[in-house]
């Protein structure tokens, strides 16, 4: 198999690709799938996806998140359905047909947040592929360290976390800048001006590299 790696979270695009090579082909968890066997010896059920490869997992909301993988195709005719969990089971959030033993599917996520993923194609077990985090993009400035926060933790030079006027104590938050990626939780109560989403502590913004007035990603 042959993958390309590909990060650009500017994008905000999601894209598994996959390719086969005579030996077989690099799964999801890291194992080495073997193509189609011979006629008397067993191979992937018809139909199953055999190969699938996520190249980039941070997306914003509502831009296209972008889905191809590799079918192993007896009809040809087959429709690959891309499910995304929702609280009572699984939802069918875009389809599309397998052609000559491939598939591309897109779609554009709706919600804040961890979306967890999987491709399902009539007759063969669901296969599970990594999932998206999606953001949006918010105003932070920062503040600290000293005394006591809102939800009653010390705030020191080296205390992660993140000030906001409405998500319960306690909350993870994904947080992204540039090419850093950090989860924090929420420990304080702000900002109180106008226009910003997030304070975060002085640790938050050296971990982050972030300025005193920066548009950062967040999944809530």
């Amino acid at each position: 198999m042959i993958a390309h790696k590909l990060i650009a979270p500017a994008l905000g695009v999601i894209i598994l690709t996959c390719a086969v090579a005579v030996t077989g082909v690099a799964t999801t968890n890291g194992a080495t799938a073997r193509p189609p066997h011979a006629a008397g010896t067993s191979g992937p059920t018809p139909g199953a996806v055999v190969a699938s490869d996520v190249e980039m997992r941070n997306v914003l909301l509502d831009h296209q998140v972008t889905v191809t993988g590799v079918v192993h195709s007896t009809t040809g005719l087959e429709t690959v359905m891309l499910e995304q969990r929702v609280k009572h089971g699984w939802h069918v959030v875009a389809r599309a047909r397998n052609v000559a033993g491939t598939f591309t599917i897109s779609f554009r996520p709706n919600r804040l947040g961890p979306h967890a993923l999987r491709l399902d194609v009539a007759g063969a077990a669901a296969v599970p592929i990594a999932g998206v985090d999606v953001f949006h993009r918010v105003l932070a400035s920062w503040y600290g360290p000293g005394g006591e926060t809102a939800c009653g933790e010390e705030l020191t030079a080296s205390t992660l976390g993140v000030a906001n006027r409405t998500l319960p104590c306690g909350t993870p938050v994904t947080l992204r800048y540039r090419d850093r990626t950090l989860r924090v939780r929420v420990i304080d109560r702000g900002p109180y001006v106008t226009g910003r989403d997030y304070d975060l502590t002085y640790a938050t913004k050296l971990a982050l590299r972030a300025s005193d007035l920066s548009e950062v990603w967040a999944n809530h």
